[in-house]
């Protein structure tokens, strides 16, 4: 694909499998101004763009300036819905080339190949189409403002370090009735469905169908079933209460030299809420990693969380280490 450009050498097309290494160059290029804190080597570029998952053609775009990736675009909208179509855009124009315009192009390529995903594949209900932008990358919220975007969601990074001498780790309180086991990966299907029950209701949640959520959850290379645990019933059953699900960013711990863990998902089924089910699995999970010699551990969440997340991670030690916005449009039910 071609576009006016403002330089006759500048090519617009879509991401091909060998493109993983310029797209990885030009993120680290990006990361390095930006500092969202967002990093990803090839494996991860790979991963995430080559799972079968995107369609490279219609999804995305990247913008050469003659043999120079100077930007990229893409657009993922979420196969299954609730009573939302969500619809995120991902992006970034290389630092040495902002400010001509290019930005802009790439958002307005966005938000109208955003329509055209919503009418044909979720049309009878709204979509929110977003893109995240973390606190620290004010040219990306400038650029939002200006093409109407409005702040829709916001969000808090926390980090808990796990050798603070005056921060001592939570207790771990068993909870009657339940006890912790390993992740075991043949309840991978059960926990599953536990997290679309467990997340109904959360904004931007929707069903995770069994292939995403191998791609992007259980079999992304980062997960880490070793630091995971499911808490289940103290009996012959072994119903599952909740779970969580812990992940290691190698990309990071190089660049920080730290040892961390990402806790992707905490989740407790609605019939056991109440009962201290995260508290225990949160407590447990810090005191584990801890003594596997990891030193920070890191999760997201939904500043405006209506689940009391927030609290526990604050009452477990965590604090907020950096805050991103959701900058979108709501797109009407087309009737």
């Amino acid at each position: 694909m071609r576009r006016a450009q403002s330089s006759v050498q500048q090519t617009w097309r879509p991401m091909r499998g060998a493109d993983v290494a310029a797209l990885t160059h030009l993120m680290a290029a990006a990361e390095a101004v930006d500092r969202t804190d967002e990093r990803s080597d090839e494996d991860d570029v790979a991963e995430h763009f080559l799972s079968g998952l995107i369609d490279l053609d219609a999804d995305t775009r990247l913008v050469w300036d003659g043999e120079e990736l100077i930007g990229y675009a893409e657009v993922f909208g979420q196969r299954q819905i609730r009573e939302v179509h969500a619809i995120w855009l991902g992006g970034t124009v290389h630092p040495d080339h902002r400010r001509r315009g290019l930005g802009r192009q790439l958002l307005q390529w966005q938000l109208s190949r955003a329509e055209e995903l919503h009418a044909q594949r979720h049309p009878t209900v709204p979509a929110n189409v977003m893109c995240d932008v973390t606190q620290t990358n004010v040219g990306l919220a400038a650029l939002a403002r200006s093409e109407a975007l409005e702040e829709m969601r916001f969000w808090f990074e926390m980090v808990r370090h796990l050798e603070d001498p005056d921060l001592p780790l939570p207790p771990v309180r068993a909870v009657l009735g339940l006890r912790l086991e390993a992740y075991d990966k043949r309840r991978d299907e059960e926990v599953r469905q536990a997290h679309n029950t467990a997340f109904r209701g959360h904004f931007g949640s929707t069903e995770r169908d069994a292939e995403e959520w191998r791609a992007y959850f259980t079999g992304a290379r980062a997960f880490r079933p070793d630091l995971s645990l499911l808490a289940v019933t103290d009996d012959q059953d072994a119903a599952l209460a909740g779970y969580l699900l812990t992940y290691v960013y190698e990309v990071d711990v190089i660049a920080t030299g730290r040892k961390e863990v990402y806790i992707g998902q905490l989740g407790t089924m609605p019939s056991f809420r109440g009962r201290g089910v995260g508290s225990l699995l949160l407590a447990t999970g810090l005191a584990d990693w801890s003594a596997a010699g990891h030193q920070d551990a890191f999760l997201g969440v939904d500043a405006a969380n209506e689940t009391g997340a927030l609290g526990l991670y604050e009452r477990a030690g965590f604090a907020v280490h950096k805050r991103s916005t959701s900058w979108g449009r709501r797109l009407p039910a087309q009737v």
